[in-house]
């Protein structure tokens, strides 16, 4: 979905994670490929390919699709492009912008204008993530959606034998995701 996303679209996607960035770019590049596409990655110098989960078959042509890897300003971005990768936030016509921040380890979120991706990295490329219902939350909606934070977590560690440590860490992660929210020490759901 997030890749769809991305292939439908202009998009500067603002991240400091150049893993991310180069797999986001390689992932799009693989999709757009199939698909029967050309594509260019431009500044493909700044990809170092050792760190590439796998490769593709790039061809730059006046047809091809352009993908742009790390600009650092706006005048190295061509006029027909379809996704910019950036650690800067350059002012770029029609391009919707995604900011990204990490979730926890190899999960991250894409936010920008009403939308939010989350998704995972892998040595296939980008997946989206599909989150299970936490048992946090099921809990917390047995308790009519709202709980103290001491409740939730003595109830959510005794109920799923985990430590509290461990519950708050999911209640953190939650709220990263905005499933929750917490508030004075008081969590809702979101």
């Amino acid at each position: 979905m997030f890749l769809e996303e991305l292939a439908s679209r202009r998009h500067l996607v603002l991240s400091y994670f150049y893993t991310v960035n180069l797999t986001l770019v390689l992932s799009l590049a693989r999709l757009l490929e199939s698909r029967g596409e050309e594509v260019c990655i431009i500044h493909d110098e700044r990809i170092r390919w050792n760190l590439a989960p796998f490769t593709v078959n790039l061809k730059c042509s006046p047809n091809s699709v352009n993908l742009v890897f790390e600009a650092e300003s706006e005048l190295e971005v061509p006029k027909d492009f379809l996704l910019v990768t950036s650690n800067r936030n350059l002012k770029l016509h029609d391009a919707t912008t995604l900011r990204l921040s990490k979730v926890k380890e190899g999960i991250f979120m894409a936010l920008g204008e009403g939308a939010k991706f989350t998704f995972r990295i892998s040595a296939n490329g980008v997946e989206d993530y599909e989150e299970r219902k936490s048992d946090v939350i099921k809990i917390l909606e047995e308790l009519g959606g709202e709980a103290t934070l001491q409740d939730i977590v003595n109830i959510s560690s005794k109920r799923l034998n985990l430590s509290r440590e461990m519950v708050r860490e999911e209640l953190g992660f939650l709220a990263r995701t905005g499933k929750i929210v917490i508030k004075k020490n008081v969590v809702r759901l979101a």
